[in-house]
């Protein structure tokens, strides 16, 4: 669990190993992770998933994680319109994904980027940012981004940034122990 959850679903998928190449770089069980992730939001939730890995160097280096936030299912449309709208006045191209490739092979291995998905229970959206290591005056991607593109679109300022989001120790184990508990139930139904 993130330490400042946008909802009570919102999870962190950490590999074992922090690679400055990404998650997506690592292996296709992401894929299938991420499908179970996006089955138990609409089945516990009532809701589609957005799904989002910033992949780029902070001051503490690299810390491979994958997002998976549930999003309202009457969002998706302004979510997609609203996150190109706020790449393009961060200075980035993000790009929506026409292709049947995975990230591993659209980004080449020293690559950075920015990777988004928009779930619904009948359609995948895709994005993609691709800074290349020799572009170096190419943007950044802003640390919270995605999180100020789900405060726009959910018209809540406060989820923009995590630390105004932090739950004390106890909540915050009664979110890990009850999303644990629905996502076994919920794996064992699909």
């Amino acid at each position: 669990m993130p330490k400042g959850p946008v909802h009570q679903g919102h999870i962190l998928l950490v590999p074992v190993t922090h690679t400055r190449e990404g998650a997506w770089t690592l292996n296709e069980e992401w894929v299938k992770l991420v499908e179970k992730v996006q089955h138990h939001a609409s089945e516990v939730y009532d809701m589609d998933l957005f799904v989002f890995e910033r992949s780029m160097e902070t001051r503490g280096g690299y810390h491979t994680h994958v997002q998976c936030v549930p999003v309202p299912r009457d969002c998706t449309t302004r979510l997609h319109s609203v996150m190109l709208q706020h790449a393009k006045a961060s200075g980035f191209d993000l790009r929506p994904i026409q292709s049947d490739l995975g990230v591993k092979a659209m980004i080449q291995k020293d690559d950075s980027y920015f990777y988004a998905e928009i779930r619904t229970r009948t359609n995948q959206q895709r994005f993609l940012y691709r800074r290349g290591a020799d572009d170096a005056n190419a943007s950044s991607v802003p640390l919270q981004f995605a999180r100020e593109v789900l405060a726009s679109v959910l018209n809540n300022p406060k989820l923009a940034h995590w630390k105004a989001c932090v739950v004390d120790q106890e909540q915050e184990t009664k979110l890990a122990s009850d999303f644990r508990t629905s996502f076994n139930e919920s794996a064992s139904t699909s």
